[in-house]
């Protein structure tokens, strides 16, 4: 399931894909309509996903500048914070597919995936 959810495609049957966009998230599956969005406030999981992942990249980048170049500070700003957003970005759009996948996850070892009605409990604007 996780593997999936990294790779942009659905959880629960592998063949949908997640993302309607380049970091959007669908609000279902395309394949099986599994509900990926299920409430309110759901990216914080993965906000805080991608904030334990870049701050140790974003140490490891300016250490390598700092002990690896001799270029002015400026420079090293100048490397190193686009490098960090890069990589803040596309670590975004795989923390959302995982956490969606950590979210199936959870339900069915809880047992409420197979409620009746599960699907239907989704966020709905």
């Amino acid at each position: 399931m996780l593997q999936r959810g990294l790779l942009g495609r659905c959880p629960v049957c592998g063949e949908g894909r997640i993302f309607e966009s380049l970091f959007r998230l669908r609000r279902a599956c395309s394949a099986c309509r599994w509900t990926l969005e299920r409430e309110p406030g759901a990216v914080t999981g993965p906000m805080y996903l991608v904030s334990v992942l870049t701050l140790p990249f974003a140490a490891a980048v300016f250490a390598l500048l700092w002990l690896g170049t001799d270029w002015p500070p400026g420079t090293q700003v100048a490397v190193g914070v686009p490098l960090i957003v890069c990589f803040s970005a596309f670590a975004l759009r795989a923390a959302k597919g995982s956490w969606a996948a950590i979210e199936y996850f959870t339900d069915v070892r809880s047992g409420d995936a197979a409620r009746p009605g599960y699907n239907d409990r989704a966020f709905r604007k």
